[in-house]
Order: structure tokens, then C-alpha cells, then sequence
């Protein structure tokens, strides 16, 4: 006789009382066993492998014990499938009706001990789907009913469902229901709203307070789990920040739409302070939408070398830093910048990358792969078909410390190749190159570029540079910077005042209200010699020179020697092919 294995799948949807001698798991499996002892005239025997869940919900498929079942019957290893009841299996008619199709596909009988069927015959098909229908139309009622539960106690301004937020603990045995205060963690949440109401920076407050050792709220859960004690982010600032909970408000969210209250627990956060710093997320928010936009070359494909992405950002800053003061003047630049995610969480002490300038990077990496692909046709298309094939082509960029690492793709390689773009336009667009060749790895459907590099801040910029400290990327466009090309136009004025007065520095500083320390600063920079004066200029100086570097420089003399200690005469003009 051929042997029939049965196996007994147990499930119980809490776990109170698990811990007993004899559970209801017990329970279910001694009632199966007895079942198969019955059918022993038919070959069956009971598996000694066990397939018990419990604390598990029948309206999901994501239970270990049932997903070790439905693999063993994949595999062939199972004949019968045995429950106490049907609802022990899935209280879903959808799922079960998956799992009756991977049974009929392994010729896998399905068998309830207290209902008296199998899935062997149509009827007991037939009765089969009635009861589970009634099952999960009782669990839809049951849910109903809970969640009805639920709004109507917060309605009376009661806390349930969950570990209250930062600041507060549930009440004890001897204490009435409701939320009470733990002074410490309350003092952490006016500290946080205090210093976002100083900095206006969610992210400053993210670096002051983990640098101060602060974390997340850390509790333990009935089985015993340590949760949180987890580094401070902005999510979790911004949400303690914008939860009502602080002010003495209990929020209930039902089909979309949400619902304040108020709550019967004392607030932490006096209504005045909530109004503050609320107004100045609004502010804020208000400032993000009109910011201007610009393309981000690498958006979606810049990723730093510990995995954090890179979100391009860009913001509105003065001209000069005398326009940064006067609020009449509205003369303002835009700024592209790529910032890490780690620096926007963690705060940017955190991270080794925190950001880098788009514009800069943007360049190096279009100058690196047209150099890489030396396809003309593509390189002289204009600025927008060739930013789309480029973005195309790259996999993906890692930028790390002391290495650029740039993924192309071999398959869109070749077809860029085989692809006629058709004749040059009349005006070909020029390019960025870079003087610098990276290291080639090919790993055949992707070639790895990588370009050693060292990210410095100069004038108010986190750029890329070679090893040595030179440039890595030649703009297609000179732009000269406008804070060296300032700070040239007030030295020669104000060289050009001093002679034409015959004043001091002192008293010309004191009658026109300019700073000494600055006019002495400037003053050098009409020292510099014609070449650098025109480099700065017309905005092909290396990017590695600040304006403190040619302050020193200007203190020699001679011209020869300023270029050489600027490495000018060794600089490589602008370049477009």
C-alpha cells in the first residue's frame, strides 16, 4: 500500500498563552493527528516535521510555518495537507484560492478534521469556498468593528495603538489611562524645537544634538526586543516637529482624511512655540517651490561610496557678499549643488562627502566619458541630445574621497556607435574636457572608468581635484568668478581714490566707511600682472585658485614669479572640439 504523508499545518492569531504546556497549537495538531490515525487503512501518515505559526494573522500569506508548507508540497514532499479548521489555513479567498492551484498542480488533497471534507471532489470544493467566504467576510466585519473602536476612543482623547511618541510613556498599573510625560525626553523634544526655532535648519539641529550623544526614542517591547536608541535624522526630526501629540492633540487618519482632537495628556510644547517653528517650516516650504530649476546631469545616478544617494538641490545666493546685506539688493546667482542623503539625515559632520558642486561635477563627468567614447558625432551635437545619450550611457557614478568611479554601459555604448546622428550642426557644440586619463576597467556589459581625485572646498565650493591639487575638468565656457572679478574692481578704485586724495588708508576708511582691514586686504590684487589679470578676468583660471591665493601671490613683485607660483604658465587654455 502506498504510503500517504500528511502533513499539519497549526496557526493561532495572538500569541497569549503560547507559553503554556499545551497550547492551542497542541491542541490543533494532537486533533489532526487523531484524524490521520483514522485513515490508516488508507496509508496516511503524519510527517515529523512540525508547520506551526503562531502569533500569526490568516489574512496574510507572510507566515514562516505556512511558507515552509506550500515549499515542501512544491517540492513534492507532501500528499495531504491537514488543518483543524479552514480558517487556520487563510482567512483570504484570494490567497487560498493560490494555494488550492499550486495543491491541484502537485495533486496535493486538502483536508479540515472538523468540517468533514476534502478538496478531492467538486462538492467539497463547493463547501470549501462557503466557508471561507464567511471567514473572511468575518474578518472584514471584525476589522470594522476594531477600527470603529479606535476612532471612537481617540475621539474622547485617549492614546491607543502603539508606543507613544518621544516625551511621553503609557500609563502603569496603578495610574488612570492616558499618556504621561518622562521629564528627559520631554527636555530633548523643547530642545529640539528650541534650536529649530534658533537655526532655522533641520539638519543643524540633527548635527548639534547627535554630537551631544542624543538618540531616538529607545524602549523595550513585552517579548523583550530592544527598539531605537537609533542616531537622530531629519525624518525623525521633521516628524516630532509637525506631531500634534506635543501640543496636546490626539490625531486619527480614516480613508485619507485626518482628524485632530483634543487630548486629555498634558502638552509638552506650548501653543506659541508649535506656531513659531510651524511657521517657519512654511516659510520654508514656501522658498522650495519658487526656487529656479536646472537640469542635473547625474540626477537619479550619483550614489556615494558608502550607498547613500545624492539629491540635486540648488538654492539663490547674493552676487557678492556686501549684496548678502542689503536686502534692497536683489542681484542673486544660482547655485547647483549634489547633497548626500547621510548628510541630510545624519547631519554633515557625518558624512565624508556632504555635497559637491553640480556645475563642476557635472562637467568633469561629460568630459571624462566623451573623452572616454572620442565620438565626434556625438560630442559637437547640441548641449541637450548629448546630455541625453551621456546620461544614457552612464550606469551609474560613485563618488568617494580619494576616487570618481563612472559605470558605462557597453550595450548603449555600441549603439551610440552605430547611430547616425546625421550631419554636424552648423555651430558644433563645444565641451568640457579633462586633462586627466582615469583608469579603464572593462567587465564586459559594463566598463568602469575610475579618476583618483580629492574633494576640497575653495572659495565657498567642495570641488574635485587631481591628487597633486590641479584641475580635472577645463570648462567648454570660461565664466569668470565674480567675487575675484569684485574684489579686482574695488582695488583699483580704490588704489585710483587714494592717489587722486593723497588720503591714508585710515582716514580714506574712515571718511568713505570702508573697512581698513579689507581695504589693506584688497589692495595687493593691483600688484598682479597683466597675464592673471586677464585669466581671472575672462574666467580661465584654474578652479583650484582662490581669491586668498592670488592675495599672496600679488606679494611678489615679480610677474614671472606670480605666474609661476600660480602655475599659470603651465595652464592649459580653454578647450571645445
Amino acid at each position: 500500500m502506498k504510503t500517504v504523508r500528511c502533513a499539519i499545518y497549526t496557526r493561532k492569531s495572538n500569541e497569549e498563552g503560547l507559553d503554556q504546556a499545551f497550547n492551542s497549537l497542541d491542541a490543533q495538531r494532537e486533533a489532526g493527528l487523531d484524524y490521520i490515525r483514522s485513515q490508516k487503512h488508507e496509508g496516511w501518515k503524519a510527517v515529523a516535521k512540525r508547520y506551526d505559526d503562531g502569533g500569526f494573522s490568516g489574512g496574510t500569506m507572510k507566515r514562516p510555518a505556512l511558507g515552509r508548507l506550500l515549499d515542501d508540497i512544491d517540492k513534492g514532499r507532501i500528499d495531504v495537507a491537514v488543518v483543524y479548521k479552514v480558517d487556520r489555513l487563510s482567512r483570504s479567498l484570494n490567497d487560498f484560492a493560490q494555494m488550492m492551484r499550486l495543491f491541484d498542480e502537485r495533486q496535493v488533497s486538502f483536508v479540515s478534521v472538523t468540517q468533514q471534507f476534502n478538496t478531492t471532489t467538486s462538492m467539497g470544493r463547493l463547501t470549501l469556498n462557503m466557508l471561507l467566504s464567511f471567514a473572511q467576510f468575518e474578518r472584514e466585519v471584525a476589522g470594522e468593528r476594531i477600527r470603529d473602536k479606535i476612532a471612537a476612543t481617540k475621539k474622547k482623547g485617549y492614546w491607543v495603538c502603539g508606543q507613544p511618541p518621544l516625551g511621553y510613556r503609557l500609563q502603569r498599573e496603578d495610574e488612570p489611562r492616558g499618556l504621561y510625560i518622562i521629564p528627559d525626553e520631554a527636555e530633548l523634544v523643547r530642545e529640539i524645537f528650541r534650536r529649530f526655532i534658533e537655526t532655522k535648519s533641520q539638519v543643524a539641529v540633527v548635527e548639534a544634538l547627535n554630537e551631544a550623544g542624543h538618540t531616538t526614542k529607545r524602549w523595550t517591547s513585552s517579548t523583550g526586543r530592544v527598539h531605537g536608541g537609533k542616531p537622530l535624522t531629519r525624518k525623525y526630526v521633521y516628524k516630532l516637529l509637525t506631531n500634534p501629540t506635543y501640543i496636546g492633540k490626539i490625531t486619527h487618519t480614516r480613508n485619507g482624511e485626518a482628524e485632530v482632537y483634543d487630548g486629555r495628556h498634558e502638552p509638552i510644547i506650548p501653543q506659541a512655540v508649535w506656531d513659531e517653528a510651524h511657521r517657519l517650516m512654511t516659510t520654508q516650504e514656501r522658498d522650495r517651490l519658487h526656487r529656479w530649476t536646472h537640469p542635473h546631469l547625474l540626477k537619479g545616478k550619483l550614489r556615494t561610496h558608502e550607498d547613500f544617494a545624492m539629491s540635486p538641490t540648488s538654492t539663490h545666493r547674493p552676487l557678492t557678499k556686501r549684496g548678502a546685506s542689503n536686502p534692497g539688493n536683489r542681484q542673486k546667482r544660482l547655485v547647483r549643488y549634489y547633497i548626500s542623503q547621510k548628510a541630510l539625515r545624519r547631519g554633515f559632520k557625518a558624512c565624508p562627502i556632504k555635497s559637491v558642486n553640480a556645475e563642476h561635477l557635472d562637467d568633469l563627468v561629460r568630459g571624462v566619458v566623451l573623452d572616454h567614447l572620442d565620438f565626434d558625432g556625438l560630442a559637437q551635437q547640441p548641449a541637450e541630445t548629448r546630455d541625453r545619450w551621456i546620461r544614457a550611457v552612464i550606469d551609474g557614478v560613485v563618488l568617494s574621497p580619494d576616487a570618481l568611479l563612472i559605470k558605462l554601459d557597453a550595450g548603449k555604448i555600441a549603439e551610440i556607435q552605430n547611430r547616425d546622428f546625421g550631419p554636424l550642426p552648423a555651430e558644433p557644440a563645444s565641451h568640457p574636457t579633462c586633462p586627466h586619463c582615469p583608469e579603464i576597467e572593462d567587465r564586459g556589459r559594463c566598463i568602469h572608468l575610475t579618476l583618483r581625485i580629492q574633494i576640497k572646498k575653495l572659495d565657498g565650493r567642495r570641488l574635485l581635484l587631481s591628487p597633486d591639487g590641479h584641475d580635472l575638468v577645463i570648462p567648454s565656457s570660461p565664466e569668470p568668478r565674480q567675487h575675484i572679478v569684485d574684489a579686482i574692481g574695488l582695488a583699483y578704485r580704490w588704489r585710483e581714490d587714494l592717489l587722486q586724495t593723497g588720503l591714508s588708508t585710515r582716514a580714506y576708511s574712515a571718511t568713505n566707511g570702508v573697512a581698513r582691514a579689507r581695504l589693506v586686504k584688497l589692495l595687493p590684487l593691483t600688484q598682479l600682472g597683466p597675464d592673471i589679470l586677464k585669466h581671472a578676468l575672462v574666467g580661465t583660471l584654474p578652479g583650484r585658485i582662490t581669491l586668498n591665493d592670488l592675495l599672496i601671490a600679488a606679494k611678489q613683485l615679480d610677474w614671472e614669479r606670480q605666474a609661476a607660483e600660480l602655475g599659470i604658465d603651465a595652464m592649459p587654455r580653454a578647450a571645445g572640439r
